[in-house]
């Protein structure tokens, strides 16, 4: 049985993935429709979100994915890995954003 995930926990992803779709400074078509297809599989509403921004996921975000289960980590990484090699490059900035979330947040590497 999938779980679902809590509104704070949407917000959270939703947050770091826009982040990472972002964090080379360059958002391709491949990304956007990745980001899209993410938060459509948690259900996520973009209508009216904006994504906390990147100084400020440590204090308001870390500590909700830090508590999710081994489950939604284990989805959400997932998520990581197919946002980060969307656009055919896995790029030193995302390694390093991806590297900091797998640490800060207790979170396993998902490679596929």
């Amino acid at each position: 049985m999938e779980e679902k995930f809590t509104q704070e926990e949407k917000i959270a992803v939703a947050s770091v993935l826009y982040n990472l779709a972002g964090v080379d400074y360059q958002t391709h078509e491949g990304e956007s429709e990745c980001l899209k297809t993410c938060l459509a599989e948690i259900e996520f509403e973009t209508s009216d979100f904006v994504p906390i921004e990147k100084n400020q996921l440590q204090k308001k975000a870390y500590e909700t994915i830090k508590r999710m289960t081994k489950e939604k980590k284990r989805t959400f990484s997932r998520m990581m890995t197919q946002l980060s090699r969307s656009d055919s490059h896995f790029g030193p900035s995302e390694r390093a954003f991806v590297k900091e979330i797998l640490i800060m947040c207790d979170v396993p590497f998902v490679h596929r």
